[in-house]
């Protein structure tokens, strides 16, 4: 009954944080930008989906041509193309006057209401219908971030798409503080998960920066996450596993920690008292386990994430990995 009530709240209430509702109500441009001058010999597709496999190419633009941006998602943005909207890969663009790169991902965080922990096989959809792809499946014990509901689907980031969770799956939906003076000991003032790849050395290494990270940081206090997780060696649990070094992957103990930075810096963009004082991005192509933008790389003297908690109060930070699923929550520590 628990439950039910909040989920019923919850559609009430949520549906308006959720993308599609975004991206329905919006008619405004966000932004102005262009197409890359990354690959100034190529041209760049604006298809009439968010497909390039599937969808129909509209446009065809060069390098430095200037757009109008409508919509930002995980992978896309949605631009104007003569009356109606046209889509084109994130990687795509470049947005002119593009905010500080340290505090401003290139996708917006919303802040995420609730978070459902999984006590039965579930699986996470590619689209609102139990037929469409799995991209991923949950067992129990296994905790995922709701951004918002569909259509009675909760709504998750996967990777760089959407990703669909039947709520008839959810048994036990519990909600994020709307903020932190409301807050206590048992909920979370923000949370945030990724998922990642079934490489078993690469898991590994995700949760022994999990354990590192997982401590009260003091009011005042700064978090180097590289001094937290370092050193990068089988002596302290690591194993080796692809590592991103702007853009291109190769092998390196502790392979997988910039997911643990990326996921952290994005639970913490969701509150004010947190200063980021250090983020460093991957490559143009980003990381493909986050939108496109969202990620703080990790794990070199030129890649480190660092942040100070300006709050009056300690905040305790728990991380966790399950199945494929990668979360992370930031509590007010009473």
């Amino acid at each position: 009954m628990k439950f039910r009530a909040l989920l019923s709240l919850a559609l009430v209430l949520c549906f308006l944080l959720t993308p599609a509702a975004q991206a329905a109500k919006k008619s405004d441009v966000l932004y102005e930008g262009i197409i890359t001058r990354r690959y100034p010999n190529s041209y760049t597709n604006v298809y009439d989906r968010m497909d390039s496999e599937t969808g129909k190419v509209v446009k065809t633009m060069s390098a430095g041509n200037s757009i109008q941006i409508l919509d930002v998602y995980p992978g896309w943005v949605a631009i104007k193309v003569g009356s109606g909207v046209g889509y084109v890969m994130r990687h795509r663009i470049d947005v002119t006057g593009n905010p500080d790169p340290v505090t401003t991902p290139n996708y917006p965080i919303l802040p995420i209401p609730h978070y459902a922990v999984i006590d039965r096989d579930v699986e996470v959809k590619a689209d609102k219908d139990a037929d469409s792809e799995t991209l991923s499946l949950l067992t129990a014990g296994a905790k995922v971030a709701i951004e918002g509901f569909e259509d009675g689907w909760a709504v998750v980031i996967h990777k760089r798409q959407y990703g669909y969770i039947n709520t008839n799956d959810l048994a036990e939906l519990l909600p994020v503080a709307s903020s932190v003076e409301t807050a206590d000991a048992e909920t979370p003032i923000a949370v945030f998960n990724s998922f990642y790849s079934d490489n078993p050395d690469r898991i590994v290494n995700l949760g022994v920066c999990c354990k590192f990270i997982s401590h009260v940081i003091q009011p005042g206090q700064t978090m180097n996450f590289n001094n937290e997780v370092s050193p990068f060696s089988a002596a302290n649990g690591y194993r080796l596993a692809p590592v991103l070094v702007k853009g291109e992957s190769k092998m390196g103990y502790g392979g997988g920690s910039c997911q643990v930075s990326s996921t952290l810096w994005d639970a913490l963009m969701q509150l004010p008292g947190i200063t980021v004082l250090r983020r460093n991005p991957h490559g143009d192509n980003a990381a493909a386990y986050l939108p496109h933008g969202m990620d703080a790389a990790s794990g070199t003297d030129n890649q480190n994430f660092i942040f100070r908690n300006d709050y009056d109060f300690p905040i305790r930070i728990e991380a966790s990995t399950h199945d494929l699923a990668l979360f992370i929550a930031i509590y007010k520590e009473m």
